[in-house]
Order: C-alpha cells, then sequence, then structure tokens
C-alpha cells in the first residue's frame, strides 16, 4: 500500500528521540568529567593541648619539637602530623621572619616559636624533647629555650621548663606527661630521648 495517508512516522520519531537520550548521556557524562565530584575536606578535631617552644627571637639557630606518645606516633618536622598531633609551626630561626608592611616597609619579626597541638583527650602519654637542629653556620654558644604546656579548656599552664643548649645537634628532653580517664594532666621530669645523641642536619649545612 502505497498511499500516504497510511504511511507511519513512528520510526522517524523514535530515531530522534534515541539521538536526543545519546545527546543529553554525553552531555551529562562530559559534565561529569569536567566537574568531578569534590573531595570532602579533612576536619581537624579542636585542639586540646598545646606544647609551645620558645628561643631568643635574634638567633638563627633552628631548634625542633619532638613529641612521642606510648602508642608510638612520632611527630616532628619530619612527620608534622600522626595519630590526633600535628605540628602546627615549624620556626627555622631568623629564616622568613621578615615581611613587608602596608607603607612598604621590611618588618622583622624578632621571634622564634614552634608549637605541637594535640587533638584528643584520650588517656595517652607523651614524651616531649627539644633538638637543636641547625646552627646556620654561626658559632653555637650556650642558648637558652622554654618549653611549655598549655591546656586549653579549662586554660590552664600545666608545665613550663627551661632548657640550655651548647651545641648544634643537641638534643635535650622536656618533660614526659600523662592523661588520665578524668581529663587530669600528670607532667613528670625525664632523662628520656627519642632521637638520643643522633645529628640531624639539611644537606650541605
Amino acid at each position: 500500500m502505497n498511499d500516504p495517508r497510511y504511511r507511519s512516522s513512528f520510526g522517524f520519531i523514535d530515531l530522534l528521540f534515541n539521538l536526543l537520550i545519546g545527546f543529553v548521556f554525553l552531555f551529562m557524562l562530559a559534565f561529569m568529567l569536567i566537574n568531578p565530584v569534590a573531595k570532602k575536606e579533612t576536619i581537624k578535631p579542636k585542639a586540646e593541648y598545646f606544647i609551645i617552644l620558645e628561643w631568643d627571637g635574634e638567633k638563627p639557630y633552628d631548634l625542633d619539637l619532638w613529641v612521642k606518645d606510648n602508642l608510638g606516633h612520632v611527630v616532628s618536622f619530619r612527620r608534622p602530623d600522626d595519630a590526633l598531633i600535628h605540628l602546627e609551626r615549624d620556626d627555622l630561626g631568623t629564616i622568613n621572619d621578615t615581611y613587608y608592611d602596608a607603607d612598604g616597609k621590611l618588618v622583622y619579626l624578632k621571634e622564634n616559636r614552634e608549637t605541637v597541638a594535640i587533638r584528643t583527650n584520650d588517656p595517652r602519654s607523651y614524651l616531649v624533647t627539644v633538638h637543636f637542629y641547625n646552627a646556620r653556620k654561626n658559632p653555637a654558644p650556650l642558648i637558652h629555650a622554654s618549653v611549655k604546656l598549655i591546656k586549653i579548656n579549662p586554660y590552664r599552664e600545666e608545665f613550663h621548663k627551661k632548657l640550655f643548649f651548647s651545641q648544634e645537634g643537641q638534643e635535650l628532653p622536656a618533660m614526659t606527661f600523662r592523661i588520665d580517664y578524668n581529663q587530669s594532666v600528670h607532667v613528670k621530669p625525664t632523662e628520656e630521648l627519642i632521637i638520643k645523641d643522633e645529628i640531624i642536619r639539611k644537606e650541605g649545612a
């Protein structure tokens, strides 16, 4: 039967519909490739304790905090994050201690401070030492540093100790402390070391 009145257009409509579906699918695929699903950011728990190391802000010397818990996690400039212990600031002495203010004037920040945050109140014990990492090719006379243990909530200084260094590469014990099940802090003096007498230097230093 060749009468045009009896010819069907459904086949052509089906073809157009399939082409439309294919186009929409390709468009969605291209959009997903251009805009990949964003990864969820890791939100750090709030800090419960700060360990703060301070030394002469006019000296170029680089001192480093080392913290080790009873589970074997160690944090320092070599590994700044481990099991809710975080090196918040690695101070390199006088390096990066200058900036320009709004008037273009060079300002020198006379402060040497390194900070480690502990982001848990779980019962654990911690060992803290300080290492005289680098004298920056300067003579290394006797230099003093101070180490503080601060509890954030409620705010309280749990411990404060002064250390005296006489040579590059020297590691001194600062403290050992324990957090009990009641979130009370117990600090004790110690002679333990983390890196012992190992002298850690940068290549070419």
